[in-house]
């Protein structure tokens, strides 16, 4: 879990960073609030990331069960965030919400790699050799 949260925000630093660059040699006004969402979005993932993590692991069909119930709560909250602030802010135009949509890509990406790598933790790598 610990590691998962500092390589979270090394992406989260990766996308501000990146983003302010972007908006500074493309002349684009993305704003203040773009910041504010992909700090919003590093706060979804880490806390239904936090629920999973700490749910029973004994039991596979209950692990199984937090895992979608966070992927549902995670793609609800993003896109109720990104419905909320094109309803209350009416300069929020379509650079804004691409922006918004490839960081929720990103941190995906990274979600699903950490996921992906876990999927089979008793199987070992196989050897230079090719024994197992």
């Amino acid at each position: 879990m610990k590691i998962y949260t500092i390589k979270m925000t090394f992406v989260f630093v990766a996308i501000v960073i990146s983003t302010y660059l972007g908006s500074l040699m493309s002349h684009l006004k993305l704003g203040n609030s773009i910041y504010f969402a992909a700090l919003f979005q590093l706060c979804v993932f880490l806390l239904l990331n936090y629920y999973v993590s700490k749910g029973s692991s004994k039991n596979p069909n209950s692990q199984i069960r937090r895992i979608m119930i966070a992927s549902m709560l995670r793609m609800f909250i993003i896109l109720i965030f990104l419905i909320i602030t094109m309803f209350n802010q009416p300069k929020t135009n379509i650079p804004w919400t691409v922006a918004y949509s490839l960081f929720f890509l990103l941190y995906l990406i990274f979600d699903i790699s950490k996921k992906n790598a876990n999927l089979r933790p008793h199987l070992k790598a196989p050897d230079e050799n090719g024994n197992n």
